[in-house]
């Protein structure tokens, strides 16, 4: 998006609560960095590379990292990369999960150095999207002025919609320790995304305990324990809510069923009645 990307870390906003928007770009760096509050840090081209309390991200267009300020972080750049940093003030989140939840036990996660740091791609959460949107508004549109402080609770209502869900999921794992805890789950959700990202592909349980590291039995056991599904549900699930958007866009069923994996019709549309309650038929454009 920069034609000629030079040295540069702009803030483009910030209030009175350190609410911070900064944009970045860089042809080659090394050196500490700070989770400022609860900080995103979104890579929109190039790439970098984090190590955050000993833990090495290499973090690519189209991903970001999430943390607050109990992590201790530093960057590599070793080419043209432009990012886009948000920090968001403790006090919005406070004021958010305080009106949603009933409990101070995900406030008291997501702000403690129990938070969960992970890489993640911006197309799988509510926050990438928002995140896609506003690197487009600053950096594509150049609309700046449109910038208020009202993005942050919009922010923040993201987060915390994204970190329930992996709160709740990682406090399915029950072990002693919490770095055990982290290296699972952190795990399992790389072979979860990884899923999401090739579910029209041929996906073998091989690959998923790969990356995951770890024996067949304890991945499908672990992976069902927090995601309440097993690895080959989650996949046939991807594959029938594409196929659902797929019908809506007109395409015929047997092209349907091709395209998103089964052996036959018949087999597809089974899996799509069970998964739906009505024939691939049924679906109306």
């Amino acid at each position: 998006m920069f034609c000629n990307p030079t040295t540069m870390n702009k803030h483009v906003y910030s209030d009175t609560l350190n609410n911070q928007i900064r944009i970045s770009a860089f042809d080659n760096f090394a050196g500490s960095t700070h989770f400022n509050q609860i900080a995103a840090k979104f890579v929109v081209s190039g790439a970098k590379t984090y190590v955050i309390n000993g833990k090495k991200f290499l973090v690519k267009q189209g991903e970001y990292v999430i943390g607050n300020n109990n992590q201790y972080s530093e960057v590599h750049i070793n080419q043209q990369t432009v990012g886009l940093c948000i920090d968001i003030a403790p006090e919005i989140i406070t004021e958010i999960t305080d009106s949603i939840f009933d409990t101070t036990d995900f406030r008291n996660f997501i702000l403690s150095d129990k938070f969960l740091i992970n890489k993640y791609k911006a197309q799988h959460t509510h926050l990438g999207d928002q995140l896609n949107k506003l690197s487009r508004l600053l950096l594509v549109e150049n609309q700046n002025s449109l910038l208020s402080h009202e993005l942050f609770y919009s922010i923040g209502e993201s987060i915390v919609r994204d970190q329930s869900i992996i709160f709740e999921q990682f406090s399915k794992l029950r072990y002693k320790k919490q770095l055990v805890n982290e290296t699972v789950f952190r795990n399992l959700l790389n072979a979860k995304m990884y899923i999401d990202d090739n579910f029209l592909k041929v996906i073998t349980i091989t690959e998923l305990t790969q990356l995951a590291c770890m024996s067949k039995y304890d991945f499908i056991r672990r992976f069902k324990s927090a995601f309440l599904v097993t690895p080959f549900q989650y996949l046939i699930k991807k594959r029938l809510l594409h196929a659902k958007l797929l019908l809506l866009q007109g395409e015929k069923v047997s092209q349907v069923a091709l395209l998103t994996g089964f052996a036959d019709t018949a087999a597809f549309s089974k899996a799509f009645k069970n998964q739906f309650g009505c024939a691939p038929s049924q679906i109306k454009i």
